[in-house]
This record gives structure tokens, C-alpha cells and sequence, in this order.
């Protein structure tokens, strides 16, 4: 993923700069000195002594007090030209300098200011004197500062009985708890009520700690926690140990082997880690550990009943199959439980701008209290200076046992949504039992990683194309062809349809290939991409995987075992790239299909014998087959996309769609025909929507003439459905066919 500058390091530049420049003026240690300065900056603000502070905290000043308030006045005068709460600003700035590698090995991804406010805001009903919260990973404190904020407002006396009483902190860094208190102290004048509160306060490994650490600063537990934990599996990749060196690679690049010089230690040292963490925390029983998993299971024990929890997570709490175990705890847990989602898209984190996360809020049910009815889900959407949520929709656990056994969420926006899914969902038989036709053997057959030494970059006798995820759309395989280059830098062509052809960027010897993938190269199959999203264009990809190539392990191929014939293929191929079965995924999807999301879609139910299944299995080959043809024409493609509009309509029939539901299904696919022309006056093109819909009603026997006027008006300005978003009319150079002239 690619990382981006957050919206509060932007907002935050000058003022950084500005400290910066004023420790850059010394020689002393930079960090303390930085410290130092921001301590100075929070006296000014807090009102209280400088040097009082630095007695009772056992700070040394390493240059002149004078010279740091003299600093610290330009710092709070640029502290309040970034429009965000001075202490919250504090706490961004006192934040440990990490490099992205250490970062990423520490899961070290910072709440920003928005987030802060809001996770606070979650829990302000819950505020009340003499209660106590908790952030047992709390960094530089700006849950804590945030939680405050909401706290005490402007009312100091309230804010020195609340420091003193109920803030409660704990992290593995000595300088994090240092940065905690310095932005806590801004909203205060009284030394008193920070070394009351700072007494309180652990340096530990919060995960490892004993429970009688946490019994004695609250035998009856806390009554509210707060936590960004850590996001990060606890393994290491010999790409992420290289890069912690020091030393800048792009992923999928070769290894060096010295390089790797010492990556063995290490790696077993996160191994006993992982073991010591699995053996104390049981929902990490399942997958790779991680550390957000074992966090919220330390923070659910830590709450007291009736207490309150908010928690920032990634989306794979309500995804992933190895959290199935935490889902339930939390279930079985809470008397009050809401998910709310939100994607990184207004750069909360320095990450990928399409990462989702979720903010947990929960009550802790008391000893023998009811089993929770309902879960909320809710999303979320971020502007410049905060953080607003949608109305929740209310899913009944009941429900969401008997369509999501594993008590994965969907994301559904609205209750319109919930409804729709539930309707697609409900009276689908599960379709993969071991009698099953549609029974599944999947495979990866190349390992990307461990396999590159064999790669070849040109074909030799026994060698086999190598098809990678970028070669596969829907019902497409080779839509792309190798230019140059490696890893990331690769390039690649874009073919357009009907130009399809395999041209990989390596071959792989078959003798280099396990028994079982090498048996499978003789048959054709079915291939998907992997690699997707819920904004994407589409998100779900698959084709016929012909005998003679070999997958990468980002294209997974499927068989049936029950029924290995070529139309259960294309009968599958065509149900899962239809816009119904993608709407169905991306409910449950985060960034790959994998087997435990893909099997959870459940199927229409859909006799491979009927009229219906025997005009998709037709429409799949056709398309296939048209996919090659290398023809370059306006009649081709609309031919192309009218086939594809007819699976969507015969699937969508299959699911007990409406045509209103129809449209709810199209809204969720925004880039569809964004490098189509568009109709005179309107900003965007239709063109997918309008075939889909008019496809639809002539199935029922409707007539909308403005429809079909708006389609040869599309047709006419060379508008072309269904096209992905490569491709547009202009960059294919359509000639128009005899028949067209």
C-alpha cells in the first residue's frame, strides 16, 4: 500500500517546522530537546511553572528555561493557527519519531485529531466524576487528551479533580508516557494533580502484564477504555526485515542474501512472542497472531461491567475469518455493541487512502445479564476539522447467525441495504456442502515468493506461462501483457477487449511445480484475482484458466469436484462477474478474495439443468470466446455489453431482485463508465446503468422510450457499457463496421 501524508501532519507542517528550527539552533540531544520545548509550550498554556514541573518530573533542562519559553511562545502563537485543540496538537507533536519500516513492524499507525474527538465523543454519555479510563497503549496520550477535552471543557477545577482521579495510561516507551503528560498538562495548572495522576501511570508490555498489575489500580475494573492498539501480525517478512535495515527495495523485487544476514534470529524471536501472546490471549487461536486481537481481548477484561469500551481497529475485526472467535467474545460480552466503519480516504493514517478500519464501541454486560438481540453497524465520513457518522442500521444477532454463521458483518449503508441482503441471502441454500456440485478445490499454484528463484524470464521447453493477477478481469485472461521492469515497476500494457492474448513477464519450469498444481495445469479451470477492494471499479474477477499455464498466488484456481465439467465452470464464472454477486461481495470484502469471504456469498439457487443456467453458461462462452477475436469495432463491443448486461439481469432474477433493487445494486459501483462520454448536460455517463435497467425491463416486458433514447444517443457519441475504466472510445480507435457506415 501506498503511504500519504496525513491531513494533520499538514495541518501541523508549520508549527513542526517551527520546532524543529528551534532544536536544530542547539547541539544537545534532539529529542529531549524537543520534549523539552513542548513542555515549555504546555507551562505557557497550562499556566503553571516551568521549572516546578521539571523538579517534579525529574527533567533536567539541557539549555536555559528562559531560552524554551522564549521558544515556547512562538509555539503556541502557531499552535493556534492550525484550528485544532492546543493539547491535541501537543500530542501529535511529542509523538515518537519512528522510520515507515519500524513503523509498520510496530503497528505504530497515530489517531490523528479527528479520530481522537470522535472515539471521545462516543463515550461522552458515559463521562461522569470520579470514574476511571484507561489507554493501555496510549503513545503519546491523544485518546486520553481527547477524552479529557470532552471531559472538563474550559473548567479547570474539574480538570484538576479529573487528572488526579480518573486518567490512567500505560505503554512500552518511557518517551510516549513522557508525551502523554506533557499534553494532558496544557489543560491544567495544577503540578499536584499531574504527579497524582503520573504515580498511576505503568511502563510495561500491557499485553504481558500480570493481572494483578491492573486489579490494583481497579480491583472492580475501569469504566471506560480507549485504545488505538497496535495493527500488526506478529511475524516477520524477509521484506520487512531488509527494509528495517535501512535499506530501500520495492516489494516483489529479489532478495539479496546478505541482506537477510540475522533474519533468522529474528524471526524466531517473534515466534516465541507470538507463542507467549497465543497462550494468554485465546482468540488469537486461529491464524496469525495479532496484535489489535490480543489488545481488545485485554481491554474487554479490563472493563468493568457496565463499563464502556471504544476502540480503533482495522476492518478485519468484522471480516477476517481468524477473528471469528473475537466477534463472538464480543458478542457474548457486550449489552450494547456498534461497529462503525470508515475508510482512510480523508487521511487519517499514512497508509493507503482506500484502508478501512472500524471504531468498536461496547457496554460490558454484567454476570448472568441477557444475550445481546442486535448489533449495530454504522459508517462514518471525515471532513477537513471532523468526523461525523450515518444513522446506525440494527442487525438482529439471530438473523446474523443463520445468513453469516462465522458472524462476519456486512457493511450495509442503510436499512433499505440490510434488507436487500437479506432478501439475496436469505433463501439461498448453502451451496458448498460436501454433496454439493458446486463442492470447491482451490489451489495456488505458484507462490510468488518462495517459487522466484525458478522464475524464467523467457519461455523454455517445459516451461509454462506464469499468470499473474493483473492478466485476469472478467471474463478476460490476458488483458494485459508484460512490457518491462520488476516488482512494482513492472510494466504493463493494457489489451483491449477481443485483443486478449498470454504474454506473462515469467515461465515456470513444471518440474519446479508441486505434484498437485502441476496436475492441474492439464485441465482448464477457473481463475480469480485476489487482490481487490470495495471501491474498486469491480471487485470480483474471474475467467477460464486454460490447460498449459500455471497461476501465481494471486489468482487462485477452482475446481468442482463433484462436477468437473466445463459448463459447472462457466455457470460459476458468470454468476460471481455479475454486478448482483459483486454487490453481495463487497458487503464482505476488505482487500483480497480469499476462500473463507468468497464461500460466505452464498449462490442463487440455480439448477445447472434450467433454461436460465444454460443461457448463462452460453452467454460465459461467448464472452470468452469474443474476448479474442481481434476485432476492433463499435458492434463488437456493444455486443460484449450486452451480453454482460443479460447475466446481470438473469442473476439478479436468480437473487428475487426488483428492479429497484437493481438500481440500489448500481449505486454502489460509482466508477463504472468514468472514461465513457457522457450525455450533453450531464456530468457523468450511465451508459452500464442504462443498458442494465433497460436489459431488465424489456425481460419484463416494459417500454421506456427515454431509455432507449438515451442509449442510441450514448452509442451515437461512442459511449461503450461495460467497458473498464483502461479503455474509453477514443483510446481504442473504433472503426465502425459495413453495417454501422
Amino acid at each position: 500500500m501506498k503511504s500519504t501524508k496525513t491531513t494533520e501532519a499538514k495541518r501541523l507542517l508549520k508549527v513542526d517546522a517551527l520546532v524543529n528550527d528551534l532544536v536544530e539552533r542547539h547541539s544537545e540531544d534532539k529529542t529531549e530537546l524537543r520534549l523539552q520545548f513542548l513542555e515549555a509550550a504546555a507551562s505557557r498554556i497550562g499556566g503553571f511553572s516551568l521549572k516546578k514541573f521539571q523538579k517534579c518530573f525529574q527533567i533536567t533542562p539541557i539549555i536555559d528555561n528562559r531560552d524554551l519559553l522564549e521558544g515556547a511562545q512562538d509555539i503556541v502563537q502557531a499552535l493556534d493557527d492550525t484550528g485544532i485543540h492546543t493539547a491535541l496538537c501537543l500530542s501529535a507533536l511529542a509523538r515518537e519519531s519512528l522510520d515507515s519500516a519500524t513503523q509498520r513492524r510496530n503497528g505504530a499507525y497515530h489517531t490523528d485529531f479527528r479520530l481522537a474527538l470522535h472515539l471521545a465523543r462516543s463515550v461522552e454519555e458515559h463521562i461522569e466524576p470520579g470514574i476511571k479510563v484507561v489507554d493501555p497503549a496510549c503513545g503519546a496520550g491523544i485518546l486520553l487528551t481527547a477524552v479529557s477535552i470532552i471531559a472538563c471543557g474550559s473548567d479547570r477545577i474539574l480538570a484538576n479533580e479529573w487528572l488526579k482521579n480518573s486518567v490512567y495510561a500505560s505503554d512500552l516507551s518511557p518517551l510516549a508516557l513522557r508525551g502523554t503528560l506533557l499534553s494532558l498538562s496544557s489543560l491544567t495548572d495544577d503540578i499536584e494533580s499531574l504527579k497524582a495522576m503520573r504515580s498511576k501511570w505503568l511502563i510495561q508490555d500491557s499485553l504481558l502484564a500480570d493481572d494483578y498489575v491492573w486489579s490494583e489500580l481497579a480491583p472492580s475494573g475501569f469504566n471506560i477504555v480507549v485504545a488505538n492498539p497496535p495493527w500488526e501480525k506478529v511475524k516477520l517478512t524477509r521484506h520487512e526485515y531488509i527494509k528495517s535495515k535501512g535499506e530501500t527495495r520495492n516489494y516483489g523485487t529479489s532478495y539479496d542474501s546478505q541482506s537477510l544476514t540475522g533474519y533468522e534470529s529474528e524471526k524466531s524471536k517473534k515466534a516465541n512472542h507470538a507463542t507467549a501472546l497465543v497462550d494468554r490471549y485465546p482468540t488469537l487461536a486461529h491464524g496469525e497472531p495479532d496484535l489489535y486481537v490480543a489488545f481488545t481481548e485485554l481491554l474487554l477484561k479490563l472493563t468493568a461491567p457496565n463499563g464502556n469500551g471504544a476502540i480503533l481497529v482495522p476492518a478485519g475485526l468484522i471480516r477476517s475469518k481468524n477473528t471469528m472467535n473475537l466477534r463472538s467474545e464480543l458478542i457474548n460480552s457486550s449489552k450494547k455493541l456498534t461497529f462503525t466503519v470508515m475508510e482512510n480516504k480523508a487521511r487519517h493514517f499514512a497508509i493507503d487512502t482506500r484502508f478501512k478500519f472500524t471504531l468498536v464501541n461496547y457496554t460490558k454486560a454484567t454476570l448472568g445479564s441477557k444475550a445481546i438481540k442486535s448489533v449495530n453497524i454504522s459508517h462514518a465520513t471525515s471532513s477537513e476539522d471532523e468526523v461525523c457518522s450515518e444513522i446506525p442500521v440494527t442487525i438482529p444477532v439471530k438473523t446474523l447467525k443463520s445468513l453469516r454463521p462465522d458472524l462476519t458483518l456486512p457493511e450495509v449503508r442503510s436499512d433499505l441495504e440490510w434488507r436487500l441482503f437479506k432478501k439475496m441471502q436469505a433463501k439461498q441454500p448453502q451451496t458448498y456442502d460436501t454433496d454439493s456440485p458446486w463442492l470447491p478445490s482451490f489451489c495456488r499454484e505458484v507462490d510468488m515468493t518462495h517459487s522466484r528463484p525458478w522464475f524464467l524470464k523467457n519461455p523454455k521447453k517445459n516451461a509454462l506461462p506464469l499468470i499473474e493477477g493483473r492478466m485476469v478481469q472478467p471474463f478476460r485472461l490476458g488483458c494485459k501483457s508484460y512490457v518491462s521492469g520488476e516488482g512494482r515497476s513492472a510494466k504493463w500494457e493494457n489489451l483491449p477487449p477481443g485483443f486478449s492474448e498470454i504474454s506473462p513477464q515469467f515461465f515456470m519450469p513444471s518440474d519446479a511445480i508441486s505434484e498437485k498444481a502441476r496436475e492441474r495445469t492439464l485441465r482448464t479451470r477457473i481463475g480469480f484475482c485476489d487482490i481487490t477492494g470495495q471501491s474498486n471499479e469491480r471487485s470480483m474477477m474471474a475467467t477460464l484458466i486454460p490447460a498449459g499455464v500455471v497461476c501465481g498466488n494471486k489468482v487462485p484456481t477452482l475446481e468442482f469436484v463433484n462436477d468437473p465439467s466445463e459448463d459447472r465452470l462457466l455457470l460459476w464464472i458468470a454468476i460471481v462477474n455479475s454486478l448482483p454477486f459483486d454487490w453481495l461481495l463487497r458487503r464482505v470484502i476488505t482487500t483480497t478474495v480469499n476462500y473463507f469471504v468468497l464461500l460466505s456469498v452464498r449462490l442463487p439457487a440455480i439448477d445447472i439443468d434450467s433454461l436460465p443456467a444454460q443461457r448463462l453458461i452460453k452467454i460465459a462462452r461467448k464472452l470468452i470466446e469474443l474476448d479474442s477475436k481481434r476485432v476492433l469495432s463499435v458492434s463488437h463491443y456493444w455486443k460484449i455489453s450486452e451480453l454482460r448486461a443479460e447475466v446481470d439481469v438473469i442473476v439478479a432474477n436468480a437473487y428475487g431482485c426488483t428492479e429497484n433493487d437493481l438500481k440500489i445494486i448500481l449505486r454502489d459501483f460509482p466508477l463504472l463508465d468514468r472514461q465513457q462520454k457522457a450525455l450533453p448536460d450531464e456530468r457523468k455517463s450511465t451508459v452500464t446503468s442504462d443498458l442494465l435497467i433497460s436489459t431488465w425491463q424489456r425481460r419484463t416486458r416494459k417500454t421506456n422510450k427515454h431509455l432507449t433514447s438515451r442509449l442510441s444517443e450514448a452509442k451515437a457519441i461512442g459511449a461503450i457499457p461495460y467497458l473498464s475504466s483502461e479503455f474509453s472510445a477514443s483510446t481504442l480507435a473504433l472503426g465502425k463496421t459495413k453495417n454501422e457506415q
